[in-house]
């Protein structure tokens, strides 16, 4: 059995980045992953430019009292004249600084007299020009490859004129869920069945990921039927989960299913609770993760195992998101030999940390707190049970995305 930490570290290393990649109007790049650097291929601004409403005045000229004649009015987008010694142009945020001109005095800085403006305070040289460069750097590195592009990323590659790029296509996943208790019916099932969760709960954590399920099929507890449908899944996409099946019951027929339709059984048990008897195997060089099916287990082990390989497959430079200390008080029932991973929410503010509160409800298949969840508490199998514990938080709004 491998501890957290080794598995979560073995998961990710079983896959290898999708090598094909698509190029994307830039638009519609927000959440994909950039396959290529991007190098600056112009100065921003490109020119000087004023940074606010104002004259632009050479420094040069300035005698204290001195009335400035107005030479141009230049709005943005205009091409300003070459300034004459002593007078001054009028600007707008975004003007380009006439030639001649080293200084923007602002509008407010100035008293209107007949025949132009007069200056109410000494000015500094150069102030209030935004210089060519001063932003971006012909030449500079701007987004490296790996890097999943927000709308901030857009409109740096937009300010440089970039319309297109190039980015990895999407991840493919297909799901398979198993189980005879399932209903998958639009009704209220009976008394011995139970509604899916596991499907449209992994589907939509998928696709909050930047992946796409290609498929998601269910299949009942028979392990001929489990075999075919695993060997069709992994010709359809980049990596199979499946949830359920995978405790060692007596209709646990998940491993054995995946054995007989020729994979390999790579790791069986992770010293975690919840999600013990989570195992990942490989069939037709396709990662297979196989999941417990209580809801509460799959929606951990998929968070804190599972999104490390989608991000590595999608080419992200970054895999493991950043965890974070915060402080706690643990239940006193609390007797655990593997790492426990308990639903939290931030209460308040700590002694140098942020305070969680662990919700009551931590059953493996209990699905109330996982929409007030706002991360796990990683509890160490050595941590007693201290009023105040400072410990990991892998918190959902990073491991999610």
């Amino acid at each position: 059995m491998l501890s957290f930490d080794e598995a979560q570290a073995f998961f990710a290393s079983c896959v290898e980045p999708v090598a094909e990649t698509e190029r994307i109007w830039l638009g519609g790049a927000a959440g994909r992953v950039l396959a290529q650097d991007i190098v600056a291929c112009v100065d921003t601004p490109s020119v000087d430019k004023s940074a606010m409403d104002g004259y632009a005045i050479a420094m040069a000229d300035y005698v204290d009292g001195q009335t400035f004649p107005i030479q141009q009015v230049c709005y943005a987008g205009m091409a300003p004249q070459r300034l004459k010694p002593g007078h001054a142009i009028r600007l707008f945020t975004g003007s380009v600084m006439p030639d001649g001109a080293d200084t923007v005095i602002p509008e407010e800085a100035v008293q209107k007299v007949e025949g132009g403006v007069r200056l109410c305070v000494a000015p500094a040289r150069g102030a209030h020009v935004r210089r060519k460069g001063e932003d971006v750097r012909s030449g500079a590195l701007l987004i490296r490859a790996g890097a999943v592009l927000t709308s901030g990323h857009i409109a740096s590659l937009a300010s440089q004129g970039i319309d297109a790029l190039r980015v990895y296509r999407l991840v493919e996943v297909s799901l398979l869920i198993t189980g005879d208790e399932l209903s998958f019916e639009d009704v209220i099932p009976a008394s011995h069945c139970v509604n899916d969760v596991n499907g449209p709960m992994l589907e939509s954590m998928v696709e909050s990921l930047g992946a796409m399920v290609v498929s998601r099929r269910h299949v009942r507890d028979d392990e001929q039927d489990l075999h075919e449908a695993m060997l069709e899944m992994s010709d359809e996409a980049d990596i199979v989960l499946i949830t359920g099946g995978t405790s060692g019951g007596e209709r646990d027929l998940v491993e054995p299913a995946l054995i007989s339709a020729g994979g390999q059984l790579l790791c069986h048990q992770v010293n975690m609770k919840p999600g013990m008897p989570i195992a990942l195997g490989r069939l037709r060089d396709k990662a297979v993760v196989c999941m417990p099916g209580n809801p509460a287990t799959a929606f951990t082990t998929f968070a804190l195992l599972v999104t490390p390989m989608l991000r590595r497959l999608q080419g992200r430079g970054q895999i493991y998101p950043p965890v974070r200390s915060v402080q706690t008080e643990l239940p006193d029932t609390r007797r655990s030999q593997r790492d426990e991973f308990f639903r939290a929410s931030v209460s308040g503010p700590g002694t140098g940390f942020d305070r969680v509160r662990i919700h009551a409800q931590q059953a493996p298949a209990s699905v109330s707190s996982l929409g007030e969840a706002m991360g796990f508490v990683r509890v160490g199998p050595h941590v007693g049970t201290r009023a105040t514990n400072t410990l990991p938080f892998y918190e959902l709004d990073r491991w999610l995305h």
